[in-house]
């Protein structure tokens, strides 16, 4: 998910044929999607009056018509409902925060057009199709930003000013912490895991990331990661550059954290709006500066 979008676009106007087809009572009501991306409403209208339905278990999918055998269609969402399980199970879900209710299913569609998956803060997720159909897909990172979305709707509530958003939202936790959990339940399930940073099926987050800070622009995405503030590079036309090393390195953050002093820290903190960082900085008993210097000595070779 490319950050959180803080754009919010007006429903497109749909095709009659789409408004008129039966399936139409399954669309989302854009009107009161937080987090919806250009393109939303008009993609995910055709894909359901044109696509193809599979459901299991926690999953719903829709996907292009005549794209995959019905086969790899009930695969595929096996496989998701299998991750989305764990996930709930790892996180021990249902906790009372929670905005998408466990008992109701995420939906994923699978999209012909070109963009940047990414969660919609009201419990579907939208991924290129190409990337679920070659096993490319950030799946279950995109669900589990549903799953750890709030009843208060935190940093998605439109009420947000855009200079509030870009100054004080941590973004590093927002992003680090879905990554960590997904490679975590990837782990412990034996799901594949794609990392569309590295295009690699690599775990080594820690890895990743002492590899990806050696660039010229380190110094400026690490101060990023561990702090507040939005960094605008991730939505422009430059992401690539600044990408990789952000994700993997807030994952690596928060995997040092989730070890050395205990996971559940990051629920707490990402539920309670506004006070995220005092909250990591009051159960581990350190300030987060402090912090971030413990866990790069760690990231070092030759440290213990």
């Amino acid at each position: 998910m490319p950050g959180f979008n803080k754009k919010y676009f007006p429903l497109t106007t749909v095709l009659t044929v789409i408004l008129t087809n039966p399936l139409f009572s399954q669309l989302p009501d854009f009107a009161k999607i937080s987090n919806l991306h250009q393109g939303d409403s008009l993609n995910i209208s055709y894909l359901i009056a044109h696509g193809v339905k599979t459901a299991s278990g926690k999953t719903i999918c829709w996907f292009p018509v005549d794209s995959l055998p019905e086969k790899r269609m009930n695969e595929i969402a096996d496989m998701i409902n299998t991750g989305i399980k764990a996930a709930e199970k790892f996180i021990h879900a249902p906790l009372p925060w929670q905005a998408h209710s466990t008992t109701e299913p995420y939906t994923f569609y699978f999209r012909l057009d070109s963009f940047v998956s990414h969660a919609s803060g009201s419990g579907f997720v939208s991924i290129p199709f190409w990337r679920i159909k070659n096993d490319k897909a950030p799946w279950l990172h995109e669900a589990i930003h549903e799953m750890l979305n709030t009843k208060t709707l935190g940093w998605f509530n439109p009420a947000i000013k855009e200079e509030e958003w870009s100054k004080n939202m941590p973004l590093w936790l927002f992003e680090g912490l879905p990554d960590y959990i997904s490679q975590k339940v990837s782990q412990l399930e034996n799901l594949p895991r794609f990392d569309v940073f590295s295009k690699s099926n690599s775990f080594n987050v820690d890895s990743l990331f002492t590899s990806d800070i050696k660039s010229e622009k380190g110094v400026y995405i690490l101060s990023f990661i561990g702090t507040k503030g939005v960094m605008p590079e991730l939505s422009s036309k430059d992401r690539s550059l600044y990408a990789p090393a952000f994700y993997h390195g807030s994952c690596s953050f928060v995997q040092y954290i989730a070890t050395h002093y205990d996971f559940k820290i990051f629920l707490d903190a990402i539920s309670s709006f506004g006070e995220e960082h005092a909250i990591i900085e009051k159960r581990t008993g350190k300030p987060l500066a402090i912090l971030k210097k413990e866990w790069l000595s760690k990231l070092k070779p030759g440290t213990d």
